[in-house]
């Protein structure tokens, strides 16, 4: 015990010395000194008389020498993918030949489905009538659509939109995403809106092909489902995630294995099109789905 209280009153004693020692001079006076008796650096006017200090140089230069600049290198820079408007990422195959789109301009084969140019119509020529059969959806009001059969076959969908094929499995329809994200203007549960038109209801029971990009599973061996999208996504973190509208469920009629995970691939799907609309307390989760499907990579 003696030896306890010892140690205590030696550090009490360590603790009372450091207490009252002196401050240690660290000479930061005398640098502060010596810092303001240095001399002026020189001035010498610019372009616009203005007076600019010059530092002192250390190396010495013969009178009336001049020393020039040395010029500053451009610094080079390579193009990062992504930055500056150049894209991520490019489906376009090399050597594969662009197609024209809706608007004239040229596009990839690997592009997702957009919305197909019409034909020249004859001024004054009357377009045959279309009326296909409307659908019952669940959670759904069915607002009219107007339809006419164009000169080639192809089917005009409230003068904006055009459908090709005849909903077989020989000549499916084809469809834009432009045209099946359009059901978001009238069809939104989660505000009340539940009206969803007959250009998007009729195409339920019939067969459908649409290109786009896939998701598969990812953790599965072998795959019987998955995601056909506008945007490019690899199911986790990589591209935007689909919505009810820009997103088609699938279901394979066979399945599947192979694929490259944590990739994003690409495809054109075709098979049984089904407009389901899938709610969870009025949000809506899916909406459209593709039945008994198989898939074309080789576009």
């Amino acid at each position: 015990m003696k030896i306890v209280w010892t140690i205590v009153a030696l550090l009490l004693l360590a603790g009372l010395v450091v207490l009252f020692q002196p401050e240690a001079n660290t000479g930061s006076d005398d640098f502060g000194n010596a810092f303001e008796s240095m001399p002026a650096a020189p001035e010498t006017a610019d372009a616009a008389g203005s007076s600019i200090t010059q530092p002192e140089s250390t190396t010495p230069v013969a009178t009336g020498a001049t020393t020039p600049a040395a010029p500053i290198a451009p610094i080079a820079t390579t193009p990062v993918p992504g930055l500056r408007g150049e894209p991520a990422y490019s489906p376009k195959p090399s050597g594969a030949a662009p197609v024209a789109n809706a608007a004239g301009g040229a596009t990839s084969p690997r592009s997702p489905s957009a919305e197909p140019a019409r034909p020249a119509i004859p001024e004054g020529a009357a377009l045959a009538a279309f009326e296909p059969d409307i659908p019952t959806i669940p959670h759904a009001e069915i607002l009219p659509s107007t339809f006419a059969r164009l000169p080639d076959g192809a089917i005009a969908v409230d003068d904006a939109w055009t459908v090709r094929g005849d909903g077989s499995v020989e000549r499916p329809y084809e469809v834009s995403w432009e045209y099946l994200a359009s059901a978001q203007e009238d069809y939104a549960p989660r505000l009340g809106e539940k009206k969803l038109p007959a250009r998007i209801a009729f195409l339920s029971g019939k067969h459908v092909k649409i290109s786009g990009y896939l998701a598969f599973p990812l953790v599965a061996p072998t795959a019987s489902e998955c995601l056909v999208m506008l945007n490019q996504w690899d199911g986790c973190c990589i591209g935007i995630p689909p919505t009810p509208y820009d997103a088609i469920e699938v279901k394979l009629a066979g399945a599947i294995k192979g694929w490259q995970r944590h990739s994003i691939n690409f495809g054109a799907v075709e098979g049984l099109f089904k407009v389901e609309p899938y709610l969870v307390e009025n949000w809506l989760v899916g909406l459209y789905l593709l039945e008994g499907a198989k898939i074309d990579t080789e576009l």
